[in-house]
């Protein structure tokens, strides 16, 4: 037998009853497995769990995977297939995606503007972001068009241009109250890496480095390894060994094809307004306006989030 949680998310202020039926009624007529739906539980007005058992053994991607149609065919509700275990709630290592995730803006693209090629690496970033190039090669083809900007001088002003994410800082909080770890792994770069880790009170923080000359401008290249996808799987696993962690109570938010490795080696992987091509291919998306909504994929309720009596 195999357990799962369905939560559905409105991205209005509201889901309807119907709606709910609708999508129960689906994820019977679906499924290929011999299931039932337990119980229904509101997690607020906007979310809700729909728990179901299924007969045989069923992992959370395949199961998620017949039900594809599901999922894709409500455009202003996110379904999301959980395993219902002991893991579900009692997370304790969740790792963050940077730009476009923690924060609205792509660093590189900030910094591009000033060396006025931001057309071109946003064009880069696009087709890195959506899987359809290695981002590695992305990352030599846009930093080599930021050769020769004076890069110290900017450090400061581009910081103060970053907007952190509605809900972020309210997640963060929540998951720290109840001692998850947090942990920011960038493709971007590690002195605005640096900086939303101390906004926001990150345990951990990893991204790339930027060669600086002697003059303070960019070289075109960055020094060390390289963090992209296969370095983002590698250091959350390194992350659950030094934390003690088991890697099922880990969790992996980003936007991007190269958080995709990520998701697939921790627990459970979630797509933040990510690329179609993410999308599909990621444990599950959410595509609302505010990040604490990933407290309603983890089984909370608007009253233990908001600590109401």
């Amino acid at each position: 037998m195999s357990k799962f949680a369905v939560t559905c998310i409105a991205h209005g202020e509201s889901l309807p009853q119907k709606t709910i039926d609708q999508i129960a009624k689906e994820i019977i007529e679906t499924s290929k497995q011999e299931i039932s739906i337990k119980t229904v539980k509101k997690l607020s007005t906007r979310a809700t769990d729909i728990f179901v058992e299924v007969a045989s053994t069923v992992s959370q991607k395949d199961f998620k995977n017949e039900l594809t149609s599901v999922i894709e065919s409500h455009d202003n509700v996110d379904v999301i297939v959980s395993a219902n275990n002991e893991y579900r709630q009692a997370k304790k290592l969740f790792v963050f995606d940077m730009d476009s995730t923690l924060i609205y803006q792509e660093v590189i693209e900030l910094i591009a503007a000033y060396a006025g090629v931001e057309e071109q690496v946003h064009e880069i970033t696009e087709r890195a972001m959506n899987n359809e190039l290695d981002f590695k090669e992305s990352l030599r083809e846009r930093v080599k068009l930021l050769k020769g900007l004076q890069i110290d001088t900017l450090y400061d002003e581009i910081k103060q241009k970053l907007e952190i994410t509605k809900g972020v800082p309210e997640l963060c909080k929540f998951l720290h109250e109840k001692n998850c770890k947090l942990a920011v792994l960038s493709g971007g770069f590690i002195q605005f890496a640096s900086f939303i880790k101390d906004q926001l009170n990150l345990d951990f923080c990893k991204a790339n480095l930027l060669e600086v000359d002697a003059e303070g401008k960019l070289t075109g290249k960055t020094l060390g390894t390289t963090v992209d996808g296969q370095c983002k799987s590698e250091t959350l696993l390194e992350l659950c060994d030094n934390y003690k962690v088991p890697v099922e109570a880990s969790c992996m938010v980003g936007d991007g094809g190269n958080d995709l490795p990520a998701m697939a080696t921790a627990g459970f992987g979630i797509a933040w307004n990510a690329k179609p091509k993410v999308q599909k291919a990621a444990p599950c998306k959410l595509n609302s306006k505010s990040m604490t909504d990933i407290l309603y994929i983890l089984g909370y309720t608007d009253d233990e989030i908001y600590h109401r009596q």
